[in-house]
């Protein structure tokens, strides 16, 4: 993967891309369940300089901190206060990092393997395995 752009759901929020994810993940906990709305969140982490948001994101960019994720500490979970899609989640344990949902990136998805299941001991029972994904319970 070279350069990608992702977009919240009404486009007031672009963000470019540059270079691969150095981590494709599933998390099933609970705070990323309520978060993406789903019962997992589809991830693909990156350096924070890989990232550019284009649009005066300012004004619409709204932040929660989620004291109460299971792996701990704070994350900072951005959104779009126009319609709401998740965008962004930084860790207080890994500053250097964001993670982008991957349904926000823009184009094919089939590029976007997980290479990892976090917290699988809240996995969904109807969930599958995902062929050469490690799995965990928790997060190391």
């Amino acid at each position: 993967m070279s350069e990608r752009t992702a977009s919240c759901l009404c486009g007031a929020i672009k963000i470019e891309i540059q270079g691969s994810p150095f981590l494709q993940n599933l998390c099933h906990c609970e705070s990323c369940q309520k978060y993406t709305g789903a019962t997992f969140g589809t991830m693909a982490a990156y350096k924070n300089e890989q990232l550019k948001f284009t649009e005066s994101e300012a004004d619409v960019l709204k932040t929660y901190n989620d004291t109460t994720p299971e792996s701990g500490g704070t994350l900072k979970r951005s959104f779009c206060g126009n319609c709401g899609s998740p965008v962004r989640v930084q860790s207080s344990k890994n500053p250097g990092a964001s993670v982008i949902p991957v349904g926000i990136i823009d184009g094919g998805k089939d590029d976007f393997k997980p290479q990892i299941e976090f917290f699988c001991k809240r996995k969904a029972g109807w969930v599958g395995a995902i062929e050469g994904a490690k799995t965990v319970d928790a997060m190391p």
